[in-house]
């Protein structure tokens, strides 16, 4: 059974709740050339690409980001034999010569651990375990795993059937809380479910989840900047690139052209 990449690439639904800035008109821009991306590196490792293009229910009613988690029922409807599976972000990119990250499994849920704004991390993580746990923190920021990449298989599927009962008992809340706590969708209750459920996390080391670009100074968005307008230092840095906290700035150099670059410089 060949392994699966599994990517969600559906336009999303705005003014959720009214409040929440979670959905974007032009979030979905730039997906494509981290879609091609993805889909030539399974043609030459022997892996196939799923793309979830349909919505199982509104996203008023359930975000995009908790409806992916429905993966091994999703394949599992459409017949789709599968061994494992990678649940990707279409906003990111792969290496072309990125190693088999199938074969540094251990077959246990896999992520590489989020590297980004610990700021952010640590008040969400406080906020999510004190509004559904009644704890200060359930887990420490250095257990945070990426949702955007995450690697499972079928033994998987009892923890998700208990992510999705605890979805529906506190769907009101849960959807409530974008706009009071603002740090994101399912992210954070996702980390503080696998370790509330007890399902043992195996890291992948950061160059599999390359994050926050521009604050490591990869990226050359001002002419100000110091460092040359290339990219070699983020090929160095790791397989898998994704584009997100990418601010405004001067030059209009946004996810779209990064991506845009960065897959055809890799694939051109």
């Amino acid at each position: 059974m060949k392994n699966i990449i599994f990517i969600p690439y559906i336009k999303r639904e705005e003014n959720l709740t009214g409040k929440s800035s979670i959905g974007h008109s032009n979030r979905h821009q730039g997906y494509e050339y981290g879609i091609n991306s993805w889909k030539a590196w399974a043609e030459k490792n022997g892996h196939e690409v799923y793309i979830m293009s349909d919505l199982l229910c509104p996203e008023s009613q359930m975000l995009i980001t908790w409806q992916r988690w429905q993966v091994l029922n999703i394949l599992e409807h459409n017949e789709i034999e599968y061994d494992q599976v990678l649940v990707v972000d279409a906003d990111s990119i792969v290496h072309p010569d990125c190693p088999n990250f199938f074969e540094m499994t251990d077959r246990k849920f896999t992520s590489p651990l989020t590297d980004g704004d610990f700021e952010w991390m640590n008040r969400a993580i406080n906020g999510y375990s004190k509004m559904f746990f009644d704890k200060d923190y359930c887990i420490p920021s250095y257990e945070f795993f990426q949702t955007g990449f995450v690697i499972i298989n079928k033994d998987h599927k009892e923890f998700f059937d208990k992510v999705f009962e605890f979805y529906e008992t506190n769907r009101q809340k849960i959807i409530e809380s974008y706009d009071i706590l603002l740090t994101g969708s399912d992210i954070t209750l996702m980390n503080c479910l696998r370790k509330e459920f007890g399902v043992e996390l195996n890291t992948l080391p950061r160059q599999f989840g390359m994050m926050d670009m521009v604050r490591k100074n990869l990226f050359y968005y001002h002419p100000q900047c110091w460092w040359k307008d290339e990219l070699d230092f983020l090929y160095n840095s790791g397989w898998v690139y994704q584009f997100n906290a990418i601010p405004k700035n001067d030059m209009g150099r946004d996810r779209t052209y990064w991506m845009k670059r960065v897959y055809e410089e890799l694939y051109k």
